[in-house]
C-alpha cells in the first residue's frame, strides 16, 4: 500500500506537472574523476595469470558500462562492470576481437581526489571457478574474428569461436544477501552473481537452448526477447526497487519484430521487472524513445537506453541517449500497462508492438507507454563525455555518471589503441537545477 508521505508527493508532483510549473533543467558538475592508467594485461594476469598473453597495448578500461552506488559501503564507494572487452571493426566493417580472453570484471571503486581507486576487483568465474569470457554465444549473435599478429586487422580472417558461457555484462546491482545481479546483452540475460564472482544463475528468454552451457539456468523471460533481440542489442540497464528486491531490467533497442526493418524504425523498446528472491517475472512496460531528432540524428536505430534508477516506489528514472547526446527522463510505472503474458509477447501478433510506431498508435490498441518527463539533457552541460552509460541516484538534486570508452579502440580499421587520441573512463557527479522528486 502506498504511504500518506507517497501519495502526498504524488498529488503535489502532479499539480505542479499539469500547472506547468516543472521544466527540464540543465545541470553542474561537482566533480569529475577519472580511471588510471593501467595496461590490460597487467591488470588481468595479477589474478588470472596467462589468459591476456597479449594486451596489443589496451589499458584496462570500459569500466562505465555499469554504475551503482551502495550506501552500506561507505561514503563516494561505487561497484562497475566493464563489458565483453575491446571490440573494434576492421576496415569492412567486421566486429573483431583482439584479445578473447579477457574475462569481464566487477570492480568496487571509490572516488578520491579526482580519481577512480580499485578497492576490489572480482573476474567473473563459472561455478568450476574458470573464468568467464565475452565471446558471443551462439550463431544467433554477432560473428566476430579474431585478430593478426600484432595490431593486424586482417578482412575475412578466422572467426572466434562461439562460447556459450560469454557473458556482454553492461550493468550492476547488488542486494542486501550479498549477490550481484548483471544484465547481459548477448542472448540476453539477467545473472545472479555470488559475491565472489561465481555466477549462481543465468536467466534465459523462453526456449532459449545454449549448448554446453556451464551454469544453472531458469528459462523465465519473455521467449520473444531470445528470438527477436536486435544484435548487440539485448538487456543494457539495471536497477534495483525501493523494496530492495524488485529488478528492473531496460532492453537496449526495440526487438527487430517482425523484421529488422520494423525494429531499426521502432521507438518501443521494453522495461521488464522481476523478483530476485522469488525468481518471477513480475510486469513488462513499454518504453517509448523521443524522436531521434531531438538527439540531433536522423536514424532512429541510434537512440538506446543504457541505464535505469529507482527514485521512489513508483517511479524510475531512464537513461535514454546516443553516443553523443545523452538525456534522463523520468517515467511512472503506475500509468503504464503491464504487457508481460499478453498478445504483445506473441510473435504471431500482427502488427508487432514494435510497429505500432505513430503517435497515437500504442493507445488506440490498448497500450498506455510509460508517461515520460524530461529531467536533465546532459548535453547542455559543457564537459560531459560521450557514451554515458552508467547512472546512480546520490540524493534530491544529484546523479552520478559514468561513460564507456570501448577501452579506446582505434577508429582507423587496427586492432590496437587509438594512439593519436585518448577517451578515458571517467564517474561524474552532476548537481541538478531542480529537484528530482518534484
Amino acid at each position: 500500500m502506498t504511504s500518506l508521505a507517497s501519495t502526498i508527493r504524488r498529488f503535489v508532483w502532479g499539480v505542479a506537472a499539469s500547472a506547468g510549473l516543472l521544466s527540464a533543467q540543465s545541470g553542474t558538475i561537482l566533480h569529475k574523476y577519472t580511471l588510471p592508467d593501467t595496461p590490460i594485461g597487467a591488470f588481468q594476469n595479477a589474478v588470472l595469470p596467462g589468459t591476456v598473453p597479449d594486451d596489443k597495448g589496451f589499458l584496462m578500461g570500459s569500466v562505465g558500462s555499469g554504475l551503482f552506488r551502495s550506501f552500506l559501503e561507505g561514503p563516494d564507494v561505487y561497484w562497475m562492470v566493464t563489458d565483453r572487452g575491446p571490440n573494434p571493426f576492421n576496415s569492412a566493417g567486421q566486429r573483431l576481437f583482439p584479445i578473447p580472453g579477457w574475462t569481464p570484471w566487477l570492480l568496487k571503486v571509490k572516488t578520491t581526489g579526482s580519481s577512480i581507486q580499485i578497492l576490489d576487483r572480482i573476474p567473473l568465474r563459472m561455478p568450476d571457478g574458470t573464468a568467464t569470457t565475452g565471446l558471443p554465444n551462439n550463431s544467433r549473435d554477432e560473428l566476430v574474428r579474431l585478430c593478426g599478429p600484432g595490431t593486424e586487422a586482417p578482412v575475412g580472417g578466422p572467426v572466434a569461436p562461439y562460447n556459450p558461457n560469454g557473458l556482454d555484462t553492461e550493468d550492476v546491482v547488488r542486494t542486501l544477501d550479498g549477490n550481484f545481479w548483471l544484465v547481459d546483452e548477448h542472448s540476453p540475460s539477467i545473472i545472479k552473481v555470488h559475491p565472489n564472482g561465481k555466477v549462481a544463475k543465468r536467466f534465459l528468454p523462453a526456449g532459449l537452448t545454449l549448448d554446453g552451457i556451464g551454469y544453472p539456468v531458469s528459462n523465465n523471460l519473455p521467449g520473444i526477447y531470445g528470438t527477436k533481440r536486435k544484435a548487440n542489442r539485448g538487456f543494457e540497464g539495471i536497477t534495483l526497487g525501493w523494496d530492495l528486491r524488485t529488478l528492473y531490467a531496460a532492453l537496449q533497442s526495440p526487438l527487430v519484430n517482425p523484421t529488422n526493418t520494423v525494429g531499426n524504425a521502432s521507438r518501443n523498446t521494453r522495461i521488464l521487472s522481476m523478483d530476485a528472491y522469488t525468481e518471477q517475472v513480475k510486469a513488462e512496460y513499454v518504453y517509448r524513445f523521443q524522436p531521434v531528432t531531438e538527439f540531433g540524428l536522423t536514424n532512429p536505430s541510434e537512440m538506446k537506453i543504457s541505464a535505469v534508477a529507482a527514485l521512489d516506489p513508483w517511479r524510475l528514472l531512464v537513461l535514454e541517449r546516443t553516443d553523443g547526446v545523452a538525456k534522463v527522463y523520468r517515467v511512472d510505472l503506475t500509468k503504464a500497462t503491464n504487457i508481460l503474458g499478453t498478445q504483445w509477447d506473441d510473435l504471431a501478433t500482427s502488427p508487432s508492438l514494435e510497429a505500432l510506431n505513430a503517435d497515437g498508435d500504442l493507445l488506440a490498441a490498448g497500450v498506455k507507454e510509460l508517461p515520460k518527463e524530461l529531467m536533465i539533457d546532459l548535453s547542455t552541460i559543457p564537459g560531459i563525455p560521450e557514451k554515458i552509460e552508467g547512472m546512480a541516484i546520490l540524493d534530491w538534486n544529484t546523479i552520478a555518471f559514468s561513460n564507456d570508452n570501448d577501452f579506446n579502440v582505434a577508429p582507423n580499421g587496427t586492432c590496437g589503441p587509438n594512439l593519436t587520441s585518448s577517451t578515458q573512463n571517467h564517474i561524474l557527479v552532476i548537481r541538478l537545477d531542480r529537484n528530482l522528486y518534484f
